[in-house]
This record gives structure tokens, sequence and C-alpha cells, in this order.
């Protein structure tokens, strides 16, 4: 399967990547503040998305990151304990090469997966079902300014959910974690 290129939740065959590489703009470890506890983050580069007030309007260019296979991105996010949490960017810009990188990282280890998306929960399930089998936590939605809510845990605005993706499968209904 060959990840493409979306624009506005519509599929842009224009450009495509492989499942062999990842574009990083970083990988931060032990960081506080990117779901629960202490956790490795991976930012992706590229977001065709391109929220209105985006505090990362630096990942949007794709070739903006550096180009590493999934066994240097795995490597390097399992230094030690801590569990996962892969932002942007928009990570599904990137799509088969994060469920190729969160299927190694759950069939190699125990770890707890946390995924960021601008896209809903819904446009995930019908264009990446795969994923959500590999990740424990998908924080959904494009930040809304007008919703912007400084209380909230891990996102930016009240529109977005912080979904239980386990509890949402077993469940067939949205179950957020501050439900």
């Amino acid at each position: 399967m060959t990840a493409w290129f979306m624009d506005n939740d519509k599929l842009n065959p224009l450009m495509q990547t492989d499942a062999t590489s990842i574009s990083v703009m970083s990988i931060v470890h032990s960081t506080s503040v990117d779901g629960i506890g202490l956790r490795n983050a991976l930012y992706t580069a590229g977001c065709n998305l391109q929220c209105e007030h985006c505090h990362n309007r630096e990942s949007w260019d794709i070739e903006s990151g550096t180009w590493q296979t999934l066994e240097e991105v795995y490597d390097q996010l399992n230094v030690d304990f801590f569990p996962i949490s892969i932002l942007g960017g928009e990570p599904l810009m990137q799509g088969d090469a994060i469920i190729a990188l969160c299927r190694m990282i759950k069939e190699r280890t125990a770890k707890n997966i946390w995924l960021w998306t601008g896209h809903t929960y819904e446009y995930v399930q019908s264009h990446y079902p795969e994923l959500l089998s590999y990740i424990d936590v998908l924080v959904d939605g494009r930040y809304e300014e007008d919703r912007h809510d400084e209380t909230l845990l891990w996102r930016g605005s009240s529109n977005q959910r912080v979904i239980d993706v386990p509890k949402t499968i077993q469940t067939g209904t949205i179950v957020c974690l501050d439900d």
C-alpha cells in the first residue's frame, strides 16, 4: 500500500511516500507534555492540513525533515522504557510508514503509543483502519483557534478529542480519556 498525501481529507495522488522511511523533524526523549508520564516523541515533517494559527508551521514542508529508515527511527525511540508519542506536522501524510513503525513497536515491545492527527477518528477508521490496532490513544481533529482552551490536556482546542482506541473499538462508540 502507498501512502498518498492528503489534501483536506481527500486523497491526492500527486505525491507519495513509501513505508520504508520517515521524514523526521525531531525525536525528543523524556518529554512530559505529549501524553501521560515521560514519553519519547517523534515529530514528523510534512503537513498538508496547515491549520490556521498552527504552533508548528516549520513542520509543514516534508523536506524540512531528515529522511530516516524505520529501523533508525525505531532505535532512537526505543533507547529506554518510555512509551511513544507520534506528532507532526501531520503523521498520516506518511501513513504507510507510520503504520509500519507502530506495528514494529508493538511487535517488539509492550510500549503504549499515542498519535496526534488533524483528521478525525472516523477518517482514520475509514482510511487507515490497520493503524487503530497499533495505537492506544488518538488525539484527533484540527486545531481551531476560536475553540482554543489552555486548560485542556494534550490538545489545543476543545473540538479535539483524546480517544482511548482499544475501548472505542471494544464498545463501538468513541470513548475519550476525559469521559
